[in-house]
């Protein structure tokens, strides 16, 4: 089903519109374009349609008074965007035949969708400031003073960690062992290589806190997360807190929806880590949300960078996808991405579809004025 959205004068978005948001989308751009109040902004526009289809169940199922009611001003406000808002911002979000509009400083979200696009939707935030996660576990001043996308991206770590116990990072030489002691889970980094030693997560480099809780959370909603049991959970949650469980009679069997999403939202998915180590942790992302894609539902990511190294190594995996080869286990074909460059604004797709490549210039140019400078120096 297609998913677009329109996003017109929020915060330093001018005019932009996706119109076919694909599996795997990337937006780059300088500090401050724009590229994480897009980010946001589908996932917020994510969410209530997760909601919306949760009501349309609900009401197919016997409870006809509706469970929710959508209030923009204070999902804007708990997600640290409320001063985004203009007197002519407008937004406007699709999915199949469900349209989510906001205009005039008015939220319109229809009362349902229909049952053939209801959708089992998880939606993920992996934060930018994840690295202050390993703090958190043991620090609850810093839990406390984290803001709405950090502590989302904390409960999907502590969510992964009760199924994933061990994951290692092979391109740095470690891997994360969770033991359970006497106070509660312990987290530990312990070298793989030759250097046999076993550590603290908070005391684990810059580059292993970050991608820490990122692979953690991309390989348990790759191969362990069970959505139809989690929409089940939300709607007995439901019910059950609303003494509504003697009008619930199911039409449809929640198995028996076929329309099943992840949705993982990245931030800078670089951060602390030197460029081969880059290209290592986008194979991890390709392969198990794509490459080696779950069977039983879709997953689509998004996330924002500055790399010139991500940009680059995503032509290399589309190429390998052409030829039928894997880097590091990862391919991915090249209709299922877009990169997109956020200038003053306003959105500049990256995408060659004739040459059947991305064109990274936007990022590698810096790198090449660099070394033409130089060379202009040498001769002096």
């Amino acid at each position: 089903m297609k998913e677009s959205i329109v996003i017109k004068n929020f915060g330093p978005i001018k005019e932009i519109e996706l119109e076919d948001i694909r599996p795997f989308t990337i937006f780059i751009g300088e500090s401050g374009s724009g590229k994480s109040t897009v980010i946001k902004t589908v996932a917020l526009f994510r969410w209530i349609f997760k909601m919306i289809c949760i009501r349309t169940y609900l009401k197919e199922s016997g409870i006809s008074k509706s469970p929710f009611t959508f209030s923009f001003a204070t999902y804007l406000k708990t997600n640290g965007l409320d001063s985004f808002v203009k007197d002519d911002t407008h937004i406007e979000y699709r999915f199949g035949d469900c349209t989510i509009e906001y205009k005039n400083k008015k939220l319109s979200v229809p009362q349902n969708t229909s049952m053939a696009y209801v959708s089992l939707e998880k939606n993920c935030f992996v934060s930018d400031k994840r690295n202050l996660i390993a703090d958190m576990l043991s620090n609850n001043t810093v839990k406390s003073a984290a803001g709405f996308f950090l502590r989302e991206t904390f409960e999907d770590y502590n969510l992964a960690t009760k199924e994933v116990r061990e994951l290692n990072f092979d391109y740095l030489g470690v891997k994360l062992k969770v033991d359970k002691t006497s106070v509660g889970d312990k987290h530990y980094i312990v070298g793989t290589g030759e250097d046999d030693y076993k550590i603290n997560l908070e005391d684990a480099s810059s580059g292993t806190q970050t991608v820490t809780p990122l692979s953690l959370i991309v390989e348990y909603f790759s191969r362990h997360y069970n959505l139809v049991k989690s929409f089940n959970n939300a709607i007995l949650n439901y019910l059950s807190n609303n003494d509504k469980l003697s009008d619930f009679k199911a039409v449809t069997d929640v198995g028996r929806i076929t329309n099943r999403r992840v949705n993982i939202h990245i931030e800078e998915p670089e951060l602390s880590l030197y460029p081969e180590s880059q290209r290592s942790l986008i194979n991890f992302i390709v392969n198990r949300c794509f490459t080696e894609k779950p069977s039983d539902y879709d997953i689509t990511v998004m996330m924002a960078t500055h790399s010139p190294y991500i940009i680059n190594h995503i032509n290399l995996l589309v190429m390998a996808a052409q030829k039928e080869v894997k880097e590091e286990g990862a391919n991915i074909k090249l209709e299922d991405v877009n990169v997109y460059e956020i200038t003053e604004g306003y959105l500049n797709d990256l995408k060659q579809k004739d040459a059947f490549v991305i064109d990274t210039r936007p990022l590698s140019d810096p790198i090449s004025n660099i070394y033409e400078r130089y060379e202009e120096l040498k001769k002096q």
